[in-house]
This record gives structure tokens, sequence and C-alpha cells, in this order.
């Protein structure tokens, strides 16, 4: 048949909502044009096997004319065209909406946002990549890299103690040493305990609570 020959006549075939809905949606390329196949056929349009095509037919893909007593199979293209197509982007939805609800579930889990690479991983991957870094900081400890968190926090509540005690003590050594009159010391006075009052809001605003009452633990590294 040359390209100027009329393609064959269709069988008529009734179309119901569902399959109307799914013609709309994923409509044949406009270079193809529609034929009524049989099982083989289709196959090869569809490029997998006829043993898919038979088990499509059992899971609902539409049939021009049924099989049975000698009589072949006959499938429309454009209605199994678009059934496959509608299957893949409801399989690709679900999947879809699957993973969204599994990272939202591993976030709430976590206590990180969804956008938080944690959220992302399998339980398997978080412990191997904490194994990973367990490992390096170890290392990393004993190049003289790294530092117990204990230690650090030891030298800064001695750094702390330093500064609260210089402020305190402050204007009776400026008194001393400046010969500084009892309006001057009761300023310098104010100034102190506000830095200090400054420093003590900062914290508080932090709401790390008592680092006192977290078990710290002999490999918690920074």
């Amino acid at each position: 048949m040359s390209e100027h020959d009329d393609p064959p006549q269709l069988l008529p075939v009734e179309v119901d909502d569902d399959l109307a809905q799914m013609l709309r949606r994923f409509p044949l390329p406009e270079t193809v044009l529609d034929a009524d196949m049989n099982q083989e056929e289709i196959a090869r349009a569809l490029d997998v096997t006829v043993n898919t095509i038979s088990k499509w037919i059992r899971d609902g893909m539409p049939v021009a004319q049924v099989g049975g007593n000698g009589r072949a199979y006959i499938l429309r293209l454009s209605h199994c065209w678009a059934w496959r197509m509608a299957r893949e982007a409801d399989t690709e939805q679900r999947n879809r909406h699957n993973e969204n609800q599994i990272s939202l579930l591993r976030a709430e889990a976590l206590g990180v946002t969804v956008g938080d690479q944690a959220a992302q991983l399998s339980a398997r991957e978080r412990r191997e990549l904490a194994e990973a870094d367990m490992r390096w900081s170890e290392a990393q400890l004993r190049r003289g890299k790294l530092a117990p968190v204990a230690d650090l926090i030891d030298l800064l509540e001695s750094i702390g103690k330093i500064v609260r005690d210089g402020l305190e003590g402050m204007p009776d050594r400026l008194e001393r040493e400046l010969d500084l009159n009892a309006v001057q010391v009761a300023a310098v006075d104010q100034i102190a305990k506000d830095i200090l009052t400054a420093i003590a809001d900062r914290i508080e605003e932090e709401e790390l609570g008592d680092v006192a009452d977290v078990d710290l633990g002999a490999r918690l590294l920074i």
C-alpha cells in the first residue's frame, strides 16, 4: 500500500469514559495513524513481549475484539498506547507520593526538615555515615586536630569565670588605680553588670539547656 492509499477500516469499538479520558491525556503522536493489530503487532509497537501484552490484557488493557475459539485478539493501537501511558503516569505519581511520605516520616523521626539530606537516607545509610564519621573523628583526635567536647566546655567555663570575675572586680580596681570618685565607680559598676547581663541573655536565647545534664560521652567530638 502506498502512502496515498487510505488506511484500513477500523473495527467499531465502544469507548467508555475512563478510556476516553486516557485518549485525551495521551493521544498517539501526530505522525502515527491509528490501527487495529494482533497481539504480536501490538507487542512490537509498544516494544514489549507478547507475554507482556497477554498479562496487560488480563490487567485491563482495552481490547477491540476478544479472542477465542480460533478468533484472534484485536487491539486498537491508540487505545493500548493511551492505557499504557496512563498506567505508567499513575505508577510514577504513586511512587512520587510514597517517596514524599517516606521522606516526611524520616524527617519527623530525625527532627530535621524534608530538604535535609539526612531525611533522604535509609537507616542503613545513616548508620554507615555515622560509623565513617566516627572513624574520621577518632583519627583527627589522634592527630591533635580535634578536641573532646568536655575539654572545650571546661575551657569555656574557665574563660567565662575570668570574664565574670574581671568585670565584677573592675570598679574596685579602677577606684584604686585611677582614683575614681563614687559616681564614676557606680557608672563602671553598672557598665560591668550590663555586660554580664547581655552575655547571660544571649546564652539564654540559644535555649541550649543545662550542659551539665547532657551525657557527653568520651567519644563525642567537635
